[in-house]
């Protein structure tokens, strides 16, 4: 993936953990965020490699975001380990 892209994603999933932090930044907020960005940018049923893969990063930049940003952290059962 290109950094353009790359910093793309970064901030599209920064802007979603801000705008709701209680539910992309909760326990079960990788499939929230994988579906919402589903959502957004895809037609159809996400059903190839391509787009799974995109949906790992998105979930994979969520998780650094909210160790790099723990005001947004709402996690309880998933939080990182101090």
């Amino acid at each position: 993936m290109d950094n353009f892209v790359q910093n793309q994603h970064h901030r599209w999933t920064y802007d979603k953990i801000k705008s709701d932090p209680k539910k992309f930044g909760g326990d079960f907020s990788n499939a929230f965020i994988q579906i919402e960005y589903a959502k957004e940018f895809y037609d159809s049923v996400v059903d190839t490699v391509v787009k799974i893969k995109t949906l790992v990063s998105i979930s994979r930049i969520k998780n650094k975001l909210l160790r790099k940003n723990p005001q947004y952290d709402n996690r309880t059962k998933y939080r990182p380990k101090k």
